[in-house]
């Protein structure tokens, strides 16, 4: 058959072994082989050419070929020597001839300064310094569109290169797309992001490493993972992988039923549901349970089988039956038909190429390493190698395209011009590392030895001028040479000495800017340049008006594509979008009365904190409680988790200890039934994360010594105090044991205030009952009068208005004020110079658990608080310290009941207040400023509001601190306004 064939090589600039080889048995049998090659003379067999060469790469393949010949007994032609003065391409263009000449010595151009100018009609050198390469990428493409309208080209005339395609590659695909140039981007594409192959890492992953929550959702996330006929919704994949983030699901908990059970919520005390999150809106435990174990089932069969292999040869049948049952190829299939539909011929074509290569490279792992024994470790990581080396090769579907690749892969064929982008210092020439096992010095030995091998570093770096040479003779008519400033991080780069020498031979030659938006100085023709296509002219008639409002002059030809865009659909109304931008003001309208009827009712429910929600900021409340956003539960022990775990030991604690009056001062039994309710309460916490590990399980020591400790404290206190425990955990609203604190808001519209308080106590004074309310903290708090007035600071004061209140109802008689307190739980470390005693150390714990607040002015109140109290002295239970006189210091923490009765009403005017702005819509971006205070620092919908101090709108609500005592008493006794605001 190929006896009489003649066989012509070309576009080869070297050959490899085995290419030699095919063409020794083609010398052997063919008539006729025919090599075109691109030097500056002939090489003959056994002649070396010098290493410093222009052309050694094709000098070297001449010599090797007549070797080659000889060997397999042709007879060897002489050399035809193709060597016009003018190359036949460059006919045309002196400027690109004149370059191809100079590449191998040191011409300068004399052809005159007019053509060096790009406006010259046979300029044929241009080049460009870009501020980035998006600059650099989309002036190219601004001068292709040009050359298209007005000079008639074609885009297969047109070409770029890229020394580096891997920084260029995505960028210059994606200003195409968005310019509307049609473009091949020369090169196997890698299959590292494919669906498929994260599929089989991700599953193998799973299985060998332990059954990591991110392999399976990585697995899971692929739609891949689905056993025949049983197709998991997406949504059902997102409802599981939250489930497992709050639950900790996680190694072997993944195949535990028992680890699998109703998340509770934030209440330790509630009884938990098995259905309880369906009943809160979200997916039931049956419906979770069925995601899991649809999605589970092919990646146990994958384990029992990868247990049961014997060879490397049965983990890739195991492997091979997983895809199978999965139904990979069907998925692959189906997606390939839809991109065809879709019009994406590539990236269905890619799909099916990728099973051929999977299947493929399970193949020659079979055929490489099938009868060793198995070892899942090791085939993982080979089949992972194999996985990331596939490179998917693809055809160009229409021949009238602009050609994108690099110089020493690509090969382009009578194209006129050419854009070589990215010509930097260290990327062309590109900066060759010498990282092989062999030194330069070996690889000599053993060419002298006559051992082929791959080029070196030195080579490498040597043949770095040829393929200059390359890129800079493509094109016939013009040469566009293009380098960036800086890369996409902001690193500076700098111009490749290559620049220099084509400037060195092109004496003049000017280097023109490329900014990567118009510059309102430049002339309307160079502003317009960039208005190629109705998107960018869109995209830059806002910019350009955008920087008219900031001053800057707006040229006649803006105002022309403004009208054009005006007049015209789609255009107008994507106009008007992009104009909001113009008049944005990171602010929210209030919501329409619909609207706010629909989110919170005629008849407004809501608790205390929720109001100091309000009033930190107007949109966070809206967030939480009206649009009802929350965070993602995570598998944590986080501060809410800890005071639920506070507030709940304690009650019970108080409840069996106080409620029916045992020895108060016992201290051990103190400890020891806080103990036993922390230990009770710990499974409840978080999923059992307490008990999940070693460091978990020393937090919840440390955590029960704490409670342990605040415990005593409290008996302690008990046992110095009249005052006694009436309720724990009192419930008042629609649904407690009170009803709730109903206030009128106007236009028919109520607001019933609702809540939970911790504990409340009672005592028997001369003028009747006195109640007090009693709040555990996990970090120090104070109760501070102007955030009272601020509505910053509502709750114990609300909780004390209605047990006050309700109490004839509640307690069958009416009750008097005595005070608010905060109790610190925490166990506290003592800091002292000299060392203290035991005595010392007790009296110094009992000053760090005093407790903050606000108590009655009243000495028969102060003492049945602290019946310890002498006149002249500190108390050690509540903030109060008398002076030698026995009045109240200016230290003490106390109100008279006229000041009460301000505090009760100041508190219901700022509630009321709240709850008509609640319901009026107010969702103002206006989180407030105390001081250095300020809630967005602790805000969980920052990214939400996206609050901006540097946007107009975005103002914190100032709030002020008062000179002293009486000027927030006075803000207190305020019938209107908010005294404290700054204005």
């Amino acid at each position: 058959m190929l006896q009489d064939a003649e066989i012509w090589l070309d576009g080869f600039h070297g050959f490899t072994p085995k290419e030699y080889g095919v063409i020794e048995a083609l010398l052997r049998r063919c008539a006729r082989v025919s090599a075109a090659l691109c030097m500056d003379r002939p090489y003959g067999a056994g002649e070396r050419p010098d290493e410093l060469d222009l052309f050694y790469q094709t000098a070297d393949a001449s010599a090797r070929l007549c070797a080659t010949a000889e060997a397999a007994g042709a007879t060897l032609e002489p050399p035809v020597v193709l060597r016009p003065g003018v190359a036949p391409r460059f006919a045309d263009c002196p400027m690109l001839a004149h370059l191809e000449r100079a590449m191998d010595g040191r011409r300068r151009w004399d052809g005159g300064e007019a053509q060096l100018q790009p406006e010259h009609p046979r300029c044929g050198l241009s080049i460009r310094e870009a501020a980035s390469r998006r600059a650099e990428a989309e002036a190219a493409a601004r001068d292709m569109l040009r050359r298209v309208r007005k000079d008639g080209m074609r885009w297969r005339d047109m070409s770029v290169f890229a020394r580096n395609l891997e920084d260029y590659g995505e960028l210059l695909s994606s200003v195409f797309e968005d310019y509307g140039i049609p473009y091949f981007l020369d090169g196997k594409a890698s299959a590292s992001q494919h669906p498929l192959v994260e599929f089989v890492r991700s599953a193998l992953e799973c299985v060998i490493g332990g059954w990591r929550y991110e392999a399976f959702f990585r697995c899971a996330k692929t739609d891949l993972l689905h056993p025949q006929g049983n197709t998991v919704a997406r949504a059902s994949v997102d409802a599981l992988e939250n489930y497992v983030l709050a639950a900790g699901i996680d190694g072997w908990r993944w195949h535990d039923d028992r680890s699998w059970y109703s998340l509770s919520a934030r209440d330790l005390e509630e009884e938990e549901d098995e259905e309880d999150g369906a009943a809160r809106g979200g997916p039931s435990m049956q419906a979770i349970r069925a995601a899991r174990d649809a999605l589970l089932a092919p990646l146990r069969t994958l384990e029992s089988r990868f247990k049961r292999s014997k060879t490397q040869a049965d983990l890739s049948r195991a492997l091979y039956l997983l895809l199978e049952e999965t139904a990979a190829p069907d998925r692959l299939e189906l997606w390939s038909r839809h991109d065809e539909l879709a019009g994406e011929p590539l990236r269905a074509r890619m799909h099916r190429q990728l099973w051929d290569g999977a299947i493929g490279l399970l193949d020659q792992l079979v055929e490489l390493m099938g009868d060793e024994p198995a070892d899942p470790a090791l085939f993982a990581g080979m089949l992972d190698a194999g996985l990331e080396s596939i490179r998917l090769g693809v055809v160009p579907p229409s021949l009238d395209r602009v050609l994108v690749g690099t110089p020493e892969r690509t090969r382009t064929d009578r194209i006129s011009v050419l854009y070589l982008l990215g010509v930097n210092e260290g990327i062309m020439p590109r900066a060759i590392k010498d990282d092989g096992l062999l030194t330069e010095e070996e690889r000599v030995k053993l060419a002298e030895a006559g051992v082929a091998m791959a080029p070196g570093a030195r080579r490498r770096l040597l043949d770095e001028e040829f393929l200059a040479y390359l890129a800079l003779t493509a094109p016939s008519r013009h040469l566009w040479v293009s380098y960036a400033l800086a890369d996409e991080e902001g690193q500076s780069l700098i111009r490749s000495s290559l620049i220099g020498r084509i400037r060195s031979w092109f004496p003049g030659v000017p280097v023109r800017s490329e900014s990567a938006e118009p510059q309102p100085g430049s002339s309307d023709e160079a502003q317009l340049s960039f208005a190629v296509r109705p998107g960018r002219a869109l995209t830059h008639t806002v910019a350009m008006l955008r920087r008219h409002r900031q001053g800057d002059a707006l040229s006649p030809g803006w105002r022309s594509a403004y009208r054009w865009l005006v007049e015209r659909e789609p255009w107008r109304s994507r106009l008007s979008v992009l104009l909001s931008s113009l008049r944005f003001s990171n602010e929210e309208r209030p919501l329409r009365p619909e609207t706010s009827l629909l989110l919170y009712g005629d008849r407004l429910l809501a608790s205390v904190s929720r109001m100091e929600r309000f009033v930190a900021c107007p949109f966070r409340h809206y967030a939480a409680h009206g649009l009802r956003l929350k965070e993602r539960r995570m598998y944590r022990v986080d501060a809410p988790d800890i005071g639920q775990l506070f507030h709940a030991a304690l009650r019970q604690t108080t409840e069996k200890l106080l409620m029916g009056d045992p020895s108060a001062g016992d201290a051990g039994l103190w400890h020891s039934e806080a103990a036993a309710a922390v230990e009770r309460l710990l499974p409840k916490v978080q999923s059992q994360i307490l008990l999940s590990s070693n460091r978990h399980r020393t937090m919840a020591r440390k955590l029960s010594r704490i409670v342990s400790q605040t415990s005593a404290m409290l008996g302690e206190h008990a046992a110095l105090s009249a005052f006694r425990p009436v309720g724990l955990e009192v419930d008042f609203g629609p649904q407690g044991i009170m009803p709730p604190l109903s206030l009128y808001l106007g236009d028919g519209r109520w607001m019933d205030v609702a809540g939970r308080i911790d504990r409340v106590d009672a005592a028997e004074s001369q003028d009747g009952t006195l109640l007090r309310i009693l709040d555990y903290k996990s970090s120090a708090v104070k109760l501070r009068l102007d955030e009272v007035a601020h509505g910053l600071s509502l709750q114990m004061l609300t909780y004390l208005d209605v047990v006050v209140t309700h109490a004839p109802h509640w307690l069958g008689r009416p009750a008097k004020p005595a005070g608010v307190l905060y109790l610190h739980v925490h166990n506290p470390l003592l800091h002292t110079a000299n060392g203290l005693d035991e005595t010392g150390a007790e009296e110094a714990i009992r000053k760090e658990y005093r407790m903050e607040g606000l108590v009655l002015a009243d000495g028969e109140a102060v003492q049945l608080m602290d019946e310890s109290l002498e006149s002249s002295a500190k108390s050690s239970v509540v903030p109060v310290e008398y002076k030698k006189d026995g009045s109240f210091s200016a230290r003490s923490q106390v109100a008279d009941g006229a000041q009460w009765e301000t505090l009760r009403k100041a508190v219901r005017r700022n509630i009321s207040k709240i709850g008509k702005r609640i319901v009026d819509g107010d969702v103002d971006i206006a989180p407030y400023r105390l001081g250095k205070r300020s809630p967005c620092t602790v805000c969980e919908f920052r990214p939400v509001c996206q609050f901006d101090g540097q946007l107009e709108g975005n103002r914190h609500h100032a709030l002020r601190r008062p000179a002293n005592k009486d000027e927030v008493w006075e803000w207190l006794g305020e019938d209107e306004g908010e005294g404290g605001d700054e204005s």
